[in-house]
């Protein structure tokens, strides 16, 4: 930064110290990308994974940890794509620190945006997204999406286009308010995220509080999940739901599911469940792990070892179970 400072004061009398300040695309700099927040797993050829319970068939719980990743990319998708295309355009305005685009509604939308943006200093961000009726006055604008965001710099205080670090908050109980919004979504996602470098490890963890139980109607469920990967690696989720697991209804507490899977860069890997609580007496664990093309080859059940099949030597580097301590 001293480096960028020296260079700013010798250039302050040609042609004035940083020219970018109040440039549009500083503020586009300090919102977060799709790519920053993506969880990445294993994936086969691009497409997605069927599984079947045995050995030699593809990994049921590689197959879970690649569902439980796209859970929390597509929860984060749909409103970064718009975060994305509504800085395509230009800043209705930008006063001093403060860049606003908008107030914009589509030819054929029921909901009118605004984003705001505001610099708090060199390299550093907080925005808001907000929402209303296109019918509504200013007054019932809502906040859906907000948060803060650090822009990655290098060695000599320059910005690295498409890294940073930050956090942001979706409330879809806000989002729900908004004209032919999906009621099916709900509750709200605290979403944290790092990737400051192209050599540096990546890392995402989401809080999912009080939403929709796809598995039981009209139930609403927490889940936490934390990603980490270093580029051309293997990486590691872990995610832990709370819920009742059991269906018998006169067993209403709600158990504890958690999951850590782990994998290295040709995709062979392992994941580790241990499930207690609620209406549990003790705890339950099953591990499972795959090689390069997904396919199981060692499955161990605490609570019925005749499922079981396999040799640990299958598991590669990852011999020892390693539970979640989320």
């Amino acid at each position: 930064m001293l480096r960028k400072s020296l260079l700013c004061a010798a250039a302050l009398v040609f042609v004035g110290c940083d020219s970018t300040k109040n440039d549009e695309d500083s503020f586009r700099d300090g919102l977060p990308s799709k790519e920053m927040v993506e969880m990445k797993t294993p994936k086969k050829n691009g497409q997605g994974l069927t599984a079947f319970y045995g050995q030699g068939q593809t990994a049921e719980y590689l197959a879970l940890t690649v569902g439980a990743a796209a859970t929390v990319n597509g929860g984060t998708a749909w409103v970064l794509n718009l975060i994305e295309e509504i800085v395509k355009h230009t800043p209705t305005t930008i006063e001093g620190d403060v860049a606003v685009w908008g107030p914009h509604t589509d030819a054929l939308s029921p909901t009118t945006w605004k984003l705001t943006v505001t610099r708090s200093d060199d390299d550093s961000y907080s925005w808001v997204l907000e929402g209303k009726a296109k019918t509504a006055d200013d007054a019932a604008f809502v906040a859906i999406l907000s948060g803060t965001h650090t822009v990655a710099v290098d060695d000599d205080g320059e910005r690295v286009k498409g890294f940073g670090a930050g956090e942001f908050l979706i409330d879809w109980e806000k989002i729900r308010t908004l004209p032919d919004s999906n009621q099916e979504e709900m509750g709200t996602a605290e979403i944290r995220y790092s990737r400051t470098d192209a050599k540096a490890v990546a890392s995402v963890d989401a809080e999912f509080r009080q939403i929709r139980d796809e598995d039981a109607p009209g139930t609403r469920i927490d889940a936490n999940y934390r990603f980490k990967q270093a580029p051309g690696a293997g990486g590691e989720l872990d995610f832990v739901i709370k819920k009742d697991i059991d269906t018998d209804p006169v067993r209403a507490k709600i158990e504890n599911l958690a999951i850590k899977s782990r994998w290295e860069a040709t995709g062979a890997g392992r994941s580790d469940i241990k499930l207690s609580g609620g209406d549990l007496f003790g705890e339950a664990t099953v591990s499972e792990c795959w090689d390069s093309n997904f396919l199981s080859g060692y499955f161990a059940v605490s609570f019925n070892p005749a499922v079981g099949y396999g040799t640990v030597s299958a598991c590669g580097s990852f011999s020892t179970a390693v539970y979640s301590t989320l």
